[in-house]
């Protein structure tokens, strides 16, 4: 019996494209090489991923997991789809698998590699539909209509979709997955890192600073919550546009001394040994990460309703949910975590046990080959839906 995404026909090992274009690839790039390592010893894998300084570090640590990694033109080079396509025909692969955000209307990925002959042609959706101008809107259900089968990281994430007409045929979750840490220093040393007092509560959360990460209902909720927590310490883990921004609204409030930016740490995963509680007050989510880091680490979260993150937080069991954008229901959430040292243990082993129960990178790889067993089987042989 071949071994899903070992081997093929005749014994031949599988090969394996894992394309991205997109120009800051972040947690969508974490998957990514989540997927290329653990697979790089079953399947030939190949990375393609565009050129820049926001996508080195993926190109980097692709080769160091054992894929192959080729860089290509940005999206908008004229040149991009004439690279594209030749690589695609002189390196064959049996599956290419695209990873899309919500932004994602490349042209010519999908269409290219159906182009080639792909016998397998997949496309990972990672963030929840939020387009709202009809001809975006349009062209991106055109741009990946070339796909054989479509993945979603969560359900929330897939009903998006197929609220906007999209399929439902061939189309599946698969949860994001990730594996253990590879550094814990414990508490001291997180907090010693990120010179933080010993004996404070630390409320902590990482994610790019932009709109829909929403740090300012993070920010509102500790000024709310300042006033009767007054060593709390909020630590933001990460960088991007709307640094200045918050930074002012930072100041305006007068927690200078409470809400912390020290911009990206790539041991963001070491320092949530720092934490009390994490927190993630996204206004949209596919299958947050971070979110799982969380509960791998053995913390309590607070998280958002109507996002991905509700599929992983189990409210009043391994953490608690609150409405998006809404400062006081976020700083209640948080204060009643820090009020209670009882419940935030018991929320934080329940997180763990949930986490190593759905959210490991073994059962992502092992839903994701089985999409891949699926795509390639012969049309009308019987090949069903994974977990059908």
């Amino acid at each position: 019996m071949t071994v899903p995404g070992d081997d093929g026909p005749g014994g031949a090992r599988r090969s394996l494209c894992l394309y991205t274009r997109s120009a800051d690839p972040s947690g969508m790039g974490a998957h990514l090489l989540e997927l290329a390592g653990g697979l790089a010893g079953r399947m030939d894998v190949t990375v393609l991923c565009r050129t820049g300084e926001r996508v080195r570090w993926l190109f980097e640590a692709a080769s160091a997991c054992g894929a192959r990694a080729v860089a290509l033109p940005g999206p908008h080079d004229p040149a991009y789809p004439e690279v594209l396509g030749a690589h695609l025909a002189s390196h064959p692969v049996d599956v290419f698998h695209c990873h899309a955000g919500w932004r994602w209307e490349d042209p010519h990925g999908l269409r290219l590699a159906a182009a080639a002959g792909v016998p397998a042609v997949v496309i990972t959706h990672h963030l929840s539909y939020l387009l709202r101008h009809p001809g975006k809107a349009q062209r991106l259900v055109r741009n990946t209509s070339w796909a054989h089968w479509r993945i979603a990281v969560s359900d929330t994430l897939r009903e998006s979709y197929l609220a906007r007409g999209v399929s439902p045929e061939r189309f599946v979750t698969v949860p994001n997955g990730i594996g253990p840490r590879r550094q814990a220093p414990g508490r001291a040393a997180a907090r010693a890192a990120l010179r933080l007092p010993a004996q404070v509560p630390v409320v902590l959360s990482t994610g790019r600073l932009t709109a829909v990460k929403d740090h300012r209902s993070l920010i509102g909720a500790a000024a709310l919550l300042a006033p009767e927590h007054p060593d709390l310490q909020v630590v933001v883990l990460g960088e991007g546009e709307l640094r200045a921004e918050l930074e002012g609204l930072v100041a305006a409030l007068g927690l200078g001394g409470v809400v912390h930016l020290p911009g990206h740490r790539a041991d963001a995963r070491a320092l949530l040994d720092a934490a009390d509680v994490f927190v993630l007050p996204s206004r949209a989510e596919g299958m947050p990460l971070t979110v799982l880091e969380a509960m791998e680490a053995g913390l309590p979260v607070v998280a958002t309703r109507g996002t991905g993150s509700e599929e992983a937080v189990v409210h009043g069991r391994t953490g608690l949910l609150v409405p998006p954008g809404d400062p006081g229901e976020l700083a209640a959430a948080l204060g009643a975590l820090l009020d209670d040292d009882c419940v935030r243990g018991r929320y934080g082993t329940a997180g763990r046990r949930r986490y190593l129960e759905r959210f490991t990178v073994e059962a992502m790889l092992a839903g994701t080959l089985a999409v891949y067993d699926a795509a390639l089987a012969p049309r009308g042989a019987g090949a069903r839906a994974p977990g059908g």
